[in-house]
């Protein structure tokens, strides 16, 4: 089972509002966000995006170098770990 911090949730959920409604942006891309904050928050634990630090930015690029693709069990590549850091 997950572990959720509320405070994340609810800061997510302001996030995504921002980018639907002052970004324009479509329901496709606000998924492909959710996901890669996740990965963000499974990678350091669910700690409060408050208190972060610049090295979780290492760890969280350490972690997705460690990542396998679900479907083809191989790392991720290059690019996926490039858009997952930009959506991030």
């Amino acid at each position: 089972m997950r572990k959720f911090n509320e405070e994340n949730e609810r800061i997510k959920r302001q996030y995504l509002i921002f980018l639907r409604e002052a970004k324009g942006q479509d329901e496709s891309s606000l998924d492909k966000v959710a996901a890669a904050l996740l990965y963000f928050e499974e990678a350091l634990g669910f700690k409060p995006f408050k208190a972060f630090n610049r090295d979780w930015a290492t760890t969280f690029k350490t972690h997705l170098r460690k990542r396998k693709n679900a479907r083809s069990g191989k790392p991720l590549g290059i690019t996926t770990r490039d858009s997952i850091l930009r959506l991030v």
